[in-house]
């Protein structure tokens, strides 16, 4: 090996040790979005390694819609009344599904999102805020709501709204405009890492 080569190699061992190092100062936060979980299980029946991914206020609004919910479908969202998980509220996104899923509308933002995400998003279309590269990623989320409209536990980061450095783990539980019908809205209950 000459001089010139190994010099190379050591300084690939350097850049490579101090990317590592780098990169570990937020694991969960520089994630890709990731399913961790969709089921149809009450709180009180999730798998142990589930509940420990929960928060409590996720827990609370899971058995809040399972109580809402019809014994066939998906409940209306008209039954749904923030003041039933009103100390809740504040983590809580409500979303309008446009189409097929081809846009969605904020129509309930909780602080705590709104906070991180750097805006109140209320009554504004996904895309003409979030991030072009991101948008479809979003829309497949949905989408897969709407073909599997059971709940979702997600871990990701805010990166739509160039916030990265936010990481969350979301739970996501459809509703439809009538009971049993198909998914109209998407609540989501979001626990911040940061």
């Amino acid at each position: 090996m000459s001089c010139s080569t190994a010099a190379l190699s050591a300084a690939a061992v350097l850049v490579s040790s101090v990317l590592s190092e780098r990169l570990m100062v937020y694991p969960l936060t520089i994630q890709p979005y990731r399913m961790i979980w969709k089921g149809s299980c009450k709180p009180q029946d999730l798998p142990e390694t589930v509940a420990r991914e929960m928060s409590e206020a996720q827990r609370d609004v899971l058995g809040y819609w399972y109580r809402l919910k019809p014994v066939q479908g998906l409940p209306a969202r008209s039954r749904f009344d923030p003041l039933e998980v009103w100390t809740r509220v504040a983590s809580i996104v409500l979303l309008q599904v446009l189409g097929d899923g081809e846009d969605i509308v904020f129509r309930l933002v909780g602080q705590d999102f709104a906070e991180r995400a750097g805006s109140n998003l209320r009554g504004v279309r996904l895309s003409t805020v979030g991030n072009p590269d991101e948008v479809p990623q979003i829309q497949d989320a949905v989408k897969d709501m709407i073909r599997d409209p059971r709940p979702v536990l997600s871990a990701g980061s805010l990166s739509t709204f160039d916030r990265g450095h936010v990481g969350y783990r979301r739970l996501a539980v459809a509703f439809a405009e009538q009971d049993g019908g198909p998914v109209a809205h998407i609540l989501c209950c979001y626990a911040f890492e940061s």
